[in-house]
């Protein structure tokens, strides 16, 4: 097999008589060189073959490298970002052919780039934007970590004492103490009340690293950058060797920091095309913590369950999952502090006594009412579908009554209007009356979210949009608002957008190959991301403080889904 070409001397004069020939055509994913005396491999037609298939898989991942923010950002409606050069970030695991990974749990396959070559840290620096803080602050890190541990040569020169080339020389080593503390006071998911989870977090070079790469990926979103930068794909290739090595240890194999790692993993990973890969991250993490004896078995007081709850609950609705049998049952534990500061997550999925009084004065009064009604739809569709055909189900006419309130309120919402052409638009509630127009179609008529946002959208009169679906406009009205803190005080309205919007478009996505799709595809997998990753940071947003309520909303949410199949089914 051969897998390159070995350099060959180029002769100084022309043959005489020699004829350029016509281009093979792309040949297989491997290319079987067959011979009986290694002569035979310098044949010139074998030699042809072998140049022609590595030709054909360079210029294919050549056309799969740029891909950026910038059509995605046209499509959607929104302003057009600089191209950035990016990276697609490899799998980290591999798969036997009955669908266990290789190794314990999650152990990443040889044939990564090593991590422990530290050298390519430097030389992706020049390609990274030089003066984002966020990258900034992670290349330090990385680079003080890396200087902290011990050397090793790549896995293909293991045998090796030193690297076969001359390593960059690297910058001053700092305080790795200061580091983890600009990076917990800079962190966007730590706030007063969790400075102490996030100094266990960032205790441990493993787990520290795999939260600083997921700060990576959120900033490459931020970015507008639909691959992974180069900065990035090195923070996550370091985290895979880390982890790793951990798994191959027996004390350290199913501790809580790695599980705390390999949920990173997981979250810098969500959103991505291939969940077959995604899948079996997720069951090594579900294996891990089996072996440990449960949710209740992991330390940090509950911490780690809790987060890791919160987190596969999300993946559970975005990927239109049931709940996993090892979620089933728990609940977080209870505030450590009796003064709550943050507020509950109110939302259409979430009101205690079904008091929305809350969020008023929060947003606009038709936002507001908006709000209201949809969780009015939710309560009334729960309670008619809940047991259907049960012994206990409502009476006929009770059922004709509940269908016909939730008609009424679909009816109130499509003739609500857009403010996407006012001078100042009002895009939360452009945003609530985008998500409840999905919402609201799905439980009326019972179809998936996916068939409600791919519904055209009608620009407002007098704007030029180009035409585009209910779920671009969505993404595109978020993207106005102010996504950094998850909208403060309505952190629970953010999520359960997100949700929809999540779900929505995990569907939507084709599965076609690498390198061959158009500007339409580059915007679906944009929307899918964006939506999948701030689902994540929206369910964080309530800190444990609101880790039950948050809890409660999501199950909420995922029963919503499970009834609009039952719906569906009994319908059709």
């Amino acid at each position: 097999m051969a897998q390159s070409e070995q350099s060959e001397t180029k002769p100084t004069k022309r043959r005489a008589g020699r004829k350029r020939l016509p281009p093979l055509k792309p040949g297989p994913a491997f290319q079987f060189v067959v011979a009986s005396h290694p002569d035979e491999f310098k044949a010139g037609n074998t030699m042809r073959h072998v140049r022609s298939h590595v030709m054909y898989k360079h210029r294919g991942d050549q056309e799969g490298i740029g891909r950026s923010r910038s059509t995605s950002s046209r499509a959607c409606g929104g302003r057009a970002k600089k191209r950035q050069p990016v990276a697609r970030s490899t799998s980290p695991l591999t798969a036997t052919s009955d669908g266990v990974p290789n190794g314990t749990f999650l152990a990443p396959p040889d044939t990564h780039r090593s991590a422990t070559w530290d050298s390519e840290l430097y030389s992706v620096l020049p390609q990274s934007p030089a003066l984002d803080p966020t990258r900034s602050l992670a290349t330090r890190i990385i680079a003080t970590t890396t200087a902290q541990a011990p050397r090793s040569a790549p896995a293909m020169f293991d045998h090796m004492a030193e690297y076969p080339f001359p390593s960059i020389e690297s910058p001053r080593t700092e305080s790795m103490d200061e580091l983890r503390q600009l990076y917990i006071e800079s962190n966007e998911f730590c706030d007063s009340d969790d400075i102490e989870w996030m100094q266990i977090l960032c205790s441990t070079h493993m787990s520290f690293l795999s939260s600083v790469s997921v700060s990576c990926v959120y900033r490459d979103l931020s970015d507008g950058l639909l691959d992974d930068s180069p900065l990035t794909v090195y923070a996550k290739t370091k985290v895979l060797q880390l982890i790793k090595d951990s798994l191959q240890e027996a004390r350290r194999s199913t501790d809580d920091f790695t599980a705390l790692s390999i949920l990173h993993l997981l979250i810098s990973e969500f959103g991505g095309i291939d969940e077959g890969v995604f899948n079996v991250h997720q069951e090594g993490l579900v294996r891990l913590v089996h072996e440990r004896g449960g949710l209740g078995r992991l330390g940090f007081d509950g911490r780690l369950a809790t987060t890791l709850t919160v987190v596969m609950l999300t993946f559970s609705v975005i990927r239109g999952r049931l709940e996993p049998n090892l979620l089933q049952q728990f609940v977080p534990s209870p505030p450590r502090h009796p003064f709550m500061v943050k507020q509950p997550p109110i939302s259409p999925i979430y009101a205690p006594g079904d008091d929305l009084s809350a969020l008023y004065g929060v947003c606009s009064d038709t936002t507001y009412e908006i709000l209201c009604n949809m969780h009015n739809l939710t309560q009334t569709f729960i309670h008619r579908w809940a047991y259907p055909g049960d012994a206990y189900s409502p009476s006929a006419m009770e059922d004709s009554s509940c269908d016909s309130q939730m008609q009424q309120i679909y009816s109130s919402l499509l003739g609500r209007p857009s403010t996407e052409s006012e001078d100042s638009p009002d895009w939360v509630y452009e945003a609530c009356r985008l998500a409840a127009l999905i919402y609201c179609r799905s439980i009326v008529q019972g179809v998936p979210f996916s068939d409600s946002a791919n519904v055209l959208h009608a620009p407002s009169t007098g704007t030029m949009s180009p035409p585009t679906t209910q779920l671009a406009a969505l993404c595109n009205a978020l993207e106005q608002t102010a996504t950094g803190n998850c909208w403060g005080d309505m952190y629970g309205v953010f999520l359960w957008i997100c949700l929809i919007g999540g779900a929505a478009s995990r569907d939507m996505v084709p599965h076609t190959v690498y390198g061959s799709q158009d500007e339409s595809y580059d915007v679906l997998c944009w929307v899918r991301k964006w939506f999948a990753l701030f689902s994540v940071k929206g369910a964080l947003a309530g800190g444990f403080e609101r880790a039950v309520e948050v809890v409660e909303a999501q199950r909420t949410m995922l029963q919503v889904q499970g009834l609009i199949g039952v719906k569906r089914g009994v319908e059709s």
